[in-house]
């Protein structure tokens, strides 16, 4: 797409050679200047701050200085500072003291008005995954408590325990591969059945939600069918109370996608108010015994009977987590950086990750929906990563800055066709997935006390002379 005014065509050979060569990288730069425009940043921080007040450093300013690092484009945040000083205009130490102070609720924002503008994107280009359930638009809620940062504060000097900085819980839409809200906590032993409330709140009616067995109990049971919300959560066995329906007792009906044998009953929850509810349980049997050591799996569930325990099990087996995609991206997103010591700023930072793995989720959407046809690859977000990481610099030297302003202005519509404009010429070998096999058990090894270290060059002569 071509952009002229003022005399000159906004579409340089530099933006040409970068449309050409990183592909993925020129459609990131202008989907985060879509969703991430300076004011949108900062009504985003004028709308839900409580306490923290605007100040010289401005809140997209903050977000300017954070992408960089948390893409993998900068090793530290101080490395990011230096780049950008003259443009921030305030010291280091007023940095810090910014993000240090910013509070969970914008943070929280930060996710959920993106995630909106995003979903809009990919709908308008009929770009959104298939429901696990035909006609249940499938939300997972789960939760995540941020690594341990360093040491900083005098007061864990002498502690060997990790200083824990805040918990996140998100709710992820599986037709958009996308998180669309979180609720974060600067505790990070916070109960998360308190925390989840906000989440709650957004609930859909007729919508199914997938959570594990923390948020299994009568008054969130119960929030779900006040909202009118079908539920698969997986039974906690202490709670919610509950007792068998008199003459359902637990009935064989199948094997799910996983072999196990497959169960169901009839029976009701205690809801706040005194009532029972029925629902149904479903009894998975493990063909192999979880991490945990559970060999059994039960979930409650209000979906129809049309709905098969079989089906049930299976989209519960399947659900995403937290922690499976930042599995997908942490190889190249700094999600959470273990020098921010202060929940705000860690709490922020984990916000920020979240928008990027957005970004790159649509993008990675986009880019097969609107590649040339053939062989359609599955995409790596390591590669995907790794290529706006590498040209960001370059990027930013050599493309001026309106035309990413101009990109943002586009109509969606407009917006769209510069998006398939770019993608129809993308080689997506480039950044297709290897999947690899099952992890191998290590052999055991020697001690190595006798023998601390080995020549490689004669264990390879040894290897030749026994061939």
């Amino acid at each position: 797409m071509i952009f002229t005014g003022r005399g000159y065509s906004m579409i340089t050979d530099a933006i040409r050679r970068f449309s050409k060569e990183a592909p993925a990288a020129v459609l990131f730069r202008g989907v985060f200047a879509r969703v991430f425009s300076d004011e949108r940043m900062n009504q985003i921080f004028r709308d839900h701050e409580e306490r923290q007040v605007e100040s010289e450093i401005v809140f997209s300013s903050l977000i300017h200085l954070l992408a960089p690092v948390v893409s993998g484009g900068k090793a530290s945040v101080h490395a990011s500072y230096q780049e950008c000083e003259e443009q921030i205009g305030v010291s280091k130490q007023a940095v810090y003291d910014k993000l240090q102070g910013v509070e969970p609720s914008v943070s929280d924002a930060l996710v959920g008005v993106p995630a909106a503008e995003l979903a809009q994107v990919l709908i308008k280009a009929k770009a959104t995954k298939p429901d696990p359930i035909p006609g249940y638009h499938t939300f997972v809620i789960d939760g995540k408590r941020l690594d341990g940062t360093e040491h900083r504060f005098w007061e864990t000097r002498r502690m060997k325990s990790s200083p824990l900085p805040g918990t996140v819980l998100a709710m992820l839409d599986t037709r958009l591969e996308m998180f669309v809200g979180i609720a974060s906590h600067p505790d990070a032993y916070a109960c998360e059945r308190k925390v989840v409330l906000s989440l709650l709140e957004k609930l859909e009616k007729g919508s199914l939600y997938l959570a594990d067995r923390n948020f299994c109990d009568g008054p969130l049971i119960d929030r779900f069918l006040h909202k009118e919300a079908f539920f698969i959560l997986r039974h906690h066995g202490r709670s919610p109370r509950w007792r068998e329906v008199p003459g359902s007792r637990p009935r064989k009906v199948g094997k799910d996608a996983h072999g196990g044998i497959v169960y169901e009953q009839e029976i009701e929850v205690l809801l706040p108010d005194g009532s029972w509810h029925r629902l149904r349980r479903i009894t998975v049997e493990l063909t192999k015994a979880t991490r945990n050591g559970d060999t059994q799996l039960r979930f409650l569930t209000n979906l129809p009977a049309k709905v098969s325990a079989m089906a049930i099990s299976d989209v519960y087996a399947g659900r995403w987590t937290i922690e499976t995609c930042l599995g997908y991206v942490a190889q190249a997103l700094n999600a959470e950086i273990n020098t921010l010591a202060y929940p705000g700023a860690a709490l922020l930072c984990f916000s920020l990750a979240l928008v990027l793995f957005n970004i790159l989720s649509a993008l990675k959407t986009l880019l097969v929906k609107f590649s040339a046809p053939g062989d359609t690859p599955e995409l790596s977000y390591y590669y995907l990563a790794s290529e706006i990481a590498e040209a960001r610099l370059g990027m930013e030297i050599t493309i001026d800055h309106a035309y990413w302003k101009r990109c943002a202005a586009l109509s969606l519509s407009e917006f769209i066709s510069w998006i398939k404009s770019l993608a129809k010429g993308a080689n997506l070998r480039r950044y297709r997935k290897h999947p690899r096999g099952p992890k191998r058990p290590p052999p055991k090894r020697s001690s190595g006390k006798r023998r601390a270290h080995v020549s490689t060059h004669r264990i390879l002569e040894n290897r030749k002379m026994l061939a």
